[in-house]
């Protein structure tokens, strides 16, 4: 009984002198900034363990404000709920806030650090960037909307073949996504070589999410005890690279520079140009490339199927915009031909339905953080190199200061008559975060979910199961915000129906 008392009463020291230090050191380090006080050795990791962690920091800011400080184990965070201090960080800072904090699990899956989402701002990586954006402006210009086309028609062709029966449409979202970024990126590929790309994509940032993963990142001490999930991720990584790999072999031997039809083909002339010039030796390997590719897939099938499905969930709780988008794509489309992205210029509704469903359930909800690479201030708090920055997008796009009812799906917010109100709204939203980080496959994302879309709205009426009942509209929080499981029916319409 002594003893445990003993223990007690030095372990309650142990918490106040702690708490005393870390208020010690913000103080010093991080001027006046709000945040709550920090255990010993721990820090503030266990606000990492609630499981809607977007919502959670979006909550701390009723006591802390905008813009708070936490630690995590032996690292300094500070978290970002308004679009304002995200701007002010990522774009007018950019060069201040454009590194990447060092992550153990990020090493392990990224051949070394040379992934081009979670790679640190170096030489080599502005020069990967440089490389991937020039490869996808060049599709861009050449056959991209005909492949999302033609996805968008094979996608209601498989819904017809449903015929009205309950289904779950997210896995269909996301293997047509899938197939869009392999056929740019690869060229035809059979479903067999697809399936096997898609399911281990799913898998690998479902491992990744693990919160038993996460966690090693803060605790180095953890690393060496047996971690089943850490296991379970390198396979599904080992199996991400067996397959690029072997498709960078087919088209390095296939290739010719005169007829570069796919992605990898560019980029893999671009390498092969920079190599042959030693004055430009940055680093750039083919790893680089390898990683890349592996970024422009997770980012093309999980966080587009992840806003289409979100954008029907929304849709079956207020059916009366999804007639009126209905009505809106006759009136200017009718059955005569099929949608093209430049009707997004005569589609207002349909596109204020897409910009809503981004603010409510941005993808990315946490983006990716992000790192001071020299000393430097945000909203007047000092923040030193080396802090961790969390852009909360979610906090941002239901910040009550910003947004009328922010919680509400009001598609309208985008189409009002004012001006300066459209123009406050469109400048408060950051779904595909912002800078020189930013998300780079934000056109293809924003072509497919509205060619999707336009085609399925058009040609189906979407209901709930006859059970009545509508997707629970909480979400899943991990790297990508998904909707719960739920079911629709397909009702095809018009010249379908009649068919």
């Amino acid at each position: 009984m002594f003893s445990a008392v003993l223990f007690f009463l030095v372990f309650l020291a142990v918490a106040l002198l702690g708490r005393r230090h870390a208020r010690l050191l913000r103080g010093k380090a991080y001027g006046d900034m709000p945040g709550p006080w920090a255990l010993p050795l721990i820090g503030n990791l266990s606000h990492m363990f609630h499981p809607d962690l977007p919502v959670h920091f979006l909550k701390l800011t009723e006591l802390y404000g905008p813009i708070y400080h936490l630690r995590f184990g032996n690292k300094d965070v500070v978290v970002l709920n308004s679009s304002d201090l995200i701007r002010e960080a990522l774009t007018r800072k950019w060069t201040d806030f454009a590194g990447r904090p060092y992550s153990f699990v990020a090493n392990l899956i990224s051949l070394g650090g040379r992934d081009l989402s979670l790679g640190d701002y170096t030489p080599a990586w502005r020069l990967q960037r440089k490389l991937t954006h020039m490869a996808f402006q060049r599709c861009l210009r050449g056959d991209m909307e005909q492949i999302v086309r033609n996805q968008a028609q094979r996608l209601c062709q498989v819904f017809r073949g449903y015929r009205g029966e309950p289904v779950d449409v997210a896995r269909d979202f996301s293997l047509h996504a899938c197939q869009v970024i392999s056929a740019m990126m690869f060229g035809p590929l059979d479903s067999s070589a697809i399936k096997e790309i898609h399911d281990c994509t799913i898998e690998l940032v479902e491992r990744w999410s693990a919160v038993s993963v996460q966690v090693l990142d803060f605790l180095p001490i953890l690393r060496v005890f047996p971690n089943a999930a850490l296991r379970k991720l390198l396979s599904c990584v080992a199996k991400r690279d067996a397959f690029v790999q072997d498709m960078m072999k087919k088209h390095e031997e296939s290739r010719h520079p005169t007829e570069m039809r796919y992605m990898v083909d560019h980029m893999l002339q671009i390498l092969q140009e920079h190599v042959a010039d030693k004055r430009r030796d940055l680093g750039l390997s083919p790893e680089h490339i390898h990683m890349a590719i592996v970024d422009l897939f997770i980012g093309g099938t999980e966080t587009t199927a992840a806003l289409l499905t979100w954008t029907v969930a929304f849709l079956l709780h207020r059916s009366e915009i999804q007639d009126r988008i209905h009505h809106e794509i006759m009136t200017v489309i009718g059955f005569d031909r099929d949608p093209t992205y430049s009707d997004r210029e005569h589609l207002p509704y349909l596109s204020a339905t897409i910009t809503e469903s981004l603010r409510l359930r941005p993808s990315a909800p946490l983006a990716l953080p992000h790192v001071a690479t020299r000393d430097t201030s945000l909203s007047g708090f000092p923040i030193p190199k080396g802090t961790t920055i969390i852009p909360n997008l979610y906090g941002a796009h239901h910040d009550g200061s910003k947004w009328d009812c922010p919680l509400e799906f009001r598609p309208e917010r985008f189409l009002e008559s004012d001006d300066s109100s459209s123009y406050e709204a469109q400048r408060n939203l950051v779904p595909f975060s912002c800078g020189a980080r930013g998300c780079l496959g934000e056109a293809l994302a924003r072509m497919e979910s509205f060619l999707f879309l336009a085609h399925i709205l058009r040609d189906f009426r979407i209901l709930p199961p006859l059970s009545g009942s509508l997707p629970d509209l909480r979400g899943q929080f991990g790297t990508v915000v998904h909707c719960k499981p739920f079911t629709v029916r397909l009702l095809p319409r018009g010249a379908d129906s009649a068919a």
